[in-house]
């Protein structure tokens, strides 16, 4: 199964400085999403990094375990490049800490077994891998942003696609046998799924309402909108993700190589 080499990219953005609240285009509902969805990743990150890493004394092929280490390298600097992302947006308006707080005592709700931490990890990094390849599918997605906003994102979904299998790899070492296995990776994703959906829309609409463009249900279906029309990313991820639930799946049976390499070259990231 072909996968691609995990290039960590000591990338930093500027992103600080001018007032940039609605960045996206104008769009202040899809700038809201948009960060509502970075204050996630610096907690997030973490906890990824802890959950693969945990488990590499496990592993004994070389190369999974080079990947690791890019993986721990590429996932750190998103951590790093995502705090300072949330710390710029913090002058446009919200209580970002507040937000990322939220996150954390959800985490403390969880089951904390290194297996289950293993299980969430491998959903979550399926959320960013679709969410990354389409992003990347659809050059037009983020038409008329900031370009280092832009550019931010785009590279962090570089990076996503590269080491989508990392996780799961270690994973398929170490899991449960059998049925067991499978209804701890998918009772995970039920769970990845609810937090980041409910995570992304309470952070948005707290985000909007400190920056002074809530609008009610005129928000909420700019949301929709968002989500689920133009440019429709959950509507055009929904097949991606329910593979996930297939006995057997893999992150490399969706074989997006050829649209990374091509982005890579364009952008020379």
């Amino acid at each position: 199964m072909g996968k691609l080499d995990i290039t960590p990219r000591n990338l930093k953005f500027a992103l600080a400085g001018d007032d940039k609240r609605n960045w996206f285009a104008g769009n202040p509902v899809a700038t809201a999403i948009m960060d509502g969805s970075s204050i996630l990743f610096p907690v997030g990150e973490t906890y990824f990094i802890n959950a693969v890493v945990h488990f590499r004394d496990q592993v004994t092929d070389p190369k999974l375990l080079a990947e690791i280490t890019a993986f721990q390298q590429q996932e750190g600097i998103h951590s790093r490049e995502h705090r300072r992302y949330n710390n710029a947006i913090k002058a446009f308006g919200g209580d970002v800490d507040a937000l990322e707080q939220r996150l954390r005592d959800e985490i403390a709700r969880w089951d904390d077994s290194p297996l289950f931490k293993l299980a969430v990890t491998c959903a979550f990094e399926h959320f960013t891998a679709i969410l990354a390849d389409d992003l990347l599918s659809h050059p037009d997605f983020m038409k008329g942003a900031d370009p280092e906003f832009s550019r931010l994102w785009h590279w962090h979904a570089i990076e996503e696609a590269e080491h989508k299998s990392v996780a799961y790899d270690v994973w398929n070492i170490v899991k449960p046998k059998g049925l067991a296995g499978y209804r701890m990776r998918t009772r995970a994703m039920r769970l990845a799924t609810r937090v980041f959906l409910g995570q992304v829309h309470h952070n948005a609409a707290e985000l909007l309402k400190a920056r002074g463009e809530a609008r009610g249900w005129r928000s909420i279906a700019a949301a929709a909108w968002f989500g689920l029309v133009k440019p429709g990313i959950l509507r055009r991820t929904l097949g991606i993700y329910l593979s996930y639930y297939r006995p057997g799946f893999h992150p490399w049976q969706h074989d997006n190589r050829k649209v990374i390499e091509t982005y890579k070259a364009a952008y020379e990231v």
